[in-house]
């Protein structure tokens, strides 16, 4: 994926300008489906029973059978290629005390293989039908300080419900009690929304599990010299199935920080909540069988402290009374746990893109080790 920033549109503080392509939307007729699959008959036969399956390199999911305009491959003269193009839509900015969001710029910044093209837009544009014709996907970061008209509101409508296009909303970046409103303005539509109380504050004794193991390594985020992924309270991700299988793809922890609960629909899909609250902190929706919007209760998903380790483990002692330490099974070399073995944060992106993606032929994917790619 690459992220590239535009001079256009009355849009500011590039983070980079890199040459992309986009790709026009073509129809082709296809079954809608709702939040549990779909029901209609897709372009190409699917497993007939479930499950993740491999998808051909340049062909369409035949699981998902929503009745869109499928995104085509197109490549410019110098031969740059993508299907997906998203628009990161507002600040990375936060109150947190550690907010470095390098590794998530440089992640969105990185390999996709051509699969997908990022563009920062982080002035408030007009948010209208020319403007959105430009994107498939909206991750809707900080935009507490932007108002947008009921025009707008309904642009964005309309281009989900017509278009299929996609949306991540996260929020969470100043904690006051009007961001919750702001952070909602362009989801409200679909019944979905931000509401207090706060939420993710209490955390800090709530146990982590590696790989559906019985031992709590929650102490294993106590880095010296980066004690903050410690404070997180720890949100476990339910496996779902049907069309939400791979959202949950590979995925086991995320973890978050003082944010705020999301109020949806009942037929909408509840993926996490707040192990101290119960509080619905991730939700995912496909409205009326089309484009899909994904509601994040939080933003530390977009810092460093939850990206990779930093500093040095607590207890250094490698034998088998450190549960910290994961000792060499086979090739695989022993390692000490971190927010880099416990929280799938880069696992949470990649699956988080590619289901709200639109039926599209390059299947979005991510060259990262720390990545488990869905077969294609």
């Amino acid at each position: 994926m690459t992220l590239r920033s535009v001079p256009t549109l009355a849009l500011a503080s590039c983070l980079l300008t890199l040459l992309a392509c986009s790709a026009t939307p073509e129809s082709s007729g296809r079954g809608r489906g709702g939040d549990g699959g779909g029901t209609g008959a897709p372009v190409n036969p699917g497993t007939g029973g479930g499950g993740i399956q491999v998808i051909p390199m340049g062909s369409v999911d035949p699981s998902d059978t929503r009745e869109v305009p499928i995104r085509k491959q197109s490549c410019d003269a110098a031969n740059n290629c993508t299907c997906l193009r998203l628009a990161l839509l507002g600040t990375l900015d936060s109150a947190a005390n550690q907010k470095d969001t390098r590794p998530f710029i440089e992640w969105l910044n990185g390999n996709s293989g051509g699969s997908a093209t990022v563009t920062m837009v982080s002035t408030k544009p007009t948010v209208d039908a020319a403007f959105l014709s430009q994107y498939d996907i909206l991750l809707v970061a900080n935009v507490n300080a932007w108002s947008f008209s009921a025009g707008e509101k309904a642009a964005v409508e309309t281009w989900v419900r017509e278009t299929g296009g996609g949306i991540v909303a996260l929020t969470g970046f100043t904690s006051v009690q009007e961001e919750p409103a702001a952070s909602s303005q362009l989801i409200q539509f679909a019944g979905l929304s931000f509401t207090p109380p706060e939420t993710a504050r209490n955390g800090e004794s709530m146990p982590v599990y590696y790989k559906g193991g019985s031992t709590n390594l929650k102490n294993c985020l106590w880095w010296t010299g980066n004690a903050m992924p410690g404070i997180t309270t720890p949100l476990k991700f339910q496996p779902q199935i049907g069309s939400l299988e791979k959202l949950t793809y590979g995925l086991d922890y995320v973890g978050a920080f003082i944010g705020w609960s999301v109020q949806a629909p009942a037929s909408a899909a509840v993926v996490a909540t707040d192990p101290t609250t119960g509080s619905n902190m991730v939700v995912a929706h496909e409205v009326d069988g089309t484009g899909r919007i994904l509601a994040f209760g939080d933003e530390w998903v977009i810092f460093a402290n939850l990206w990779e380790p930093q500093g040095n483990p607590g207890n250094m002692q490698q034998d088998q009374y450190n549960p910290c330490w994961q000792p060499a099974a086979g090739n695989a070399a022993g390692f000490f746990h971190s927010v880099q073995t416990l929280y799938q944060t880069k696992q949470f992106w990649y699956d988080a893109i590619n289901w709200v993606a639109p039926p599209n032929e390059c299947n979005f994917i991510v060259d990262d080790p720390d990545v488990i790619v869905i077969p294609r």
